[in-house]
């Protein structure tokens, strides 16, 4: 497992109506994993409280506690988090036990012993919570591959195409079976084979930059050509090579959009950094599944290595939003608030939550204002575990955002705005990112500060706001 997917990082809760061996397996745990953080619980009801609240990596589990037991615990966590890692770990052992254990989905089974079963125990928590963690990650990114629109390679340490996306497909012409296990001499001259391997070859040096970024022109199945940027960077690495992801970028309209791709340049940049150090997970996991494959050549191997390569092909969405919010906005008008706010609010609202929002309009791209609008209201919906409260109203020269939720630390203020940044499992990281961006595209000033009610304000000055609303107004339904 790479680094940071290690179970050292991760967080272990066990349940168990008796503090003494809570304690005892906690000791084991800190002297055999340095870094692994312990949450105890003395009853299911209790350890389902904190699953509720905080990711969990593994959950540790006795069997006979009062007035609920393991196995119903078990159903309990599956309902909500099916995917969690389950160990029940039980002083009170039977084959019938055991194998309603398998039948309910628990991930392991042992009974309590001495300090040999104790390290049992913890490698099998150990290998469950690297497994959990490398798949929270690779979901979490399940939105990074599909919707962005520049077309993406991977090359393996073979030097054959090992991935591409739909929009690589796209440009190239050619089928995706045609594609992969290919060279890339398949659409690229061997004057570009070269610009690459020379580029490849300054990533790896010790004294190389991270990535490259150099033209390349892409010779169509259809005998097109089209001249690319083409971003580059290696997959992470120790000892062994694992090969290279790219970017391309069709510059053929460059001369006429410069100012527009310098900033998309930039952006570029930043995305092929994020996802060069992200596909390692599905892609370890298709290579497993592949080398299972070859070996059994049963159905469910090969569906491992499908699954893998269709998280790879899902991760694009918010990602795609990003590259494109930060294209400066060079043609605005009224943008009716209320009306977007009322329209995102009815998708991402529980009905405990509750909303105040002033009619106003202000100058704007109704296009950007929307998606800055939707991910502030769903950023204060996801992080409540209840209603949340949140307030839309006007300022002399901008407007503000604020509920009353757990709020920001204001250490953290900073960092929420980077893209990947998340403290939800499932979070994505992007809506915040996709906030400042629009903010920044409008030359509006974007603050975050705790609302009177404890929670965060979003505060955006710098903007042209009426307070009456306006027959002319853009609605979010454009």
């Amino acid at each position: 497992m790479p680094d940071h997917y290690r179970a050292t990082d991760a967080r272990i809760l066990h349940v168990d109506d008796d503090p003494t061996q809570l304690n005892v397996v906690e000791t084991y745990f800190e002297r055999e994993l340095p870094g692994v953080e312990m949450l105890t619980a003395t009853d299911a009801k209790d350890g389902l409280e904190t699953l509720a609240s905080t990711q969990i990596d593994c959950i540790v589990s006795d069997y006979e506690m009062p007035e609920i037991d393991g196995l119903e615990f078990l159903e309990h966590v599956r309902a909500t988090h099916s995917d969690v890692p389950f160990i029940l770990y039980t002083g009170k052992g039977s084959e019938e036990i055991a194998s309603k254990a398998i039948n309910s989905g628990v991930t392991g089974y042992l009974q309590k012993g001495g300090p040999e079963q104790l390290q049992r125990l913890i490698h099998r928590v150990e290998h469950a919570a690297e497994e959990h963690r490398a798949k929270v990650e690779s979901e979490r990114y399940a939105t990074v591959l599909r919707a962005l629109d520049y077309p993406i390679y991977v090359v393996g340490e073979e030097g054959t195409f090992e991935y591409v996306n739909d929009a690589f497909v796209e440009m190239v012409g050619y089928d995706r079976e045609e594609i992969l296990g290919s060279p890339p001499g398949l659409i690229k001259t061997a004057e570009g084979v070269e610009r690459a391997n020379e580029s490849l070859r300054d990533i790896v040096s010790s004294t190389g930059s991270d990535r490259k970024q150099f033209q390349v022109d892409i010779h169509t199945k259809g005998g097109d050509t089209i001249p690319c940027r083409d971003h580059m960077a290696a997959l992470p690495f120790d000892d062994q090579f694992r090969g290279s992801v790219g970017i391309l970028q069709d510059i053929s309209q460059q001369e006429q959009r410069r100012e527009k791709l310098a900033t998309q340049n930039e952006r570029l940049e930043e995305i092929i950094s994020f996802v060069s150090h992200d596909l390692r997970t599905p892609l370890t996991q298709a290579r497993a599944g592949l080398e299972l494959a070859h070996d059994s050549g049963t159905d469910e191997d090969f569906e491992r290595v499908d699954s893998a390569l269709n998280r790879m092909e899902d991760m694009l969405s918010e990602v795609r939003t990003l590259a494109r919010t930060g294209l400066v906005v060079d043609c605005t008008m009224a943008v009716d608030v209320d009306t977007i706010v009322s329209r995102a609010w009815q998708t991402f609202s529980r009905p405990a939550d509750t909303l105040e929002c002033e009619p106003f309009e202000i100058e704007g791209d109704p296009e950007r204002v929307k998606p800055l609008v939707e991910n502030l209201l769903r950023n204060a919906v996801e992080h409540t575990d209840e209603g949340v409260r949140v307030a839309v109203k006007p300022l002399e020269d901008g407007f503000y955002v604020a509920d009353d939720g757990p709020g920001i630390p204001a250490q953290e203020r900073e960092n929420i705005f980077e893209p990947g940044y998340t403290t939800a499992s499932d979070g994505s990281g992007f809506g915040l990112a996709i906030v400042k961006r629009v903010s920044e595209a409008h030359g509006w000033k974007l603050t975050v500060s705790e609302s009177d009610d404890g929670g965060a304000r979003f505060e955006f000055r710098n903007v042209t706001v009426d307070d009456g609303t306006s027959s002319e107004a853009v609605s979010a339904a454009r």
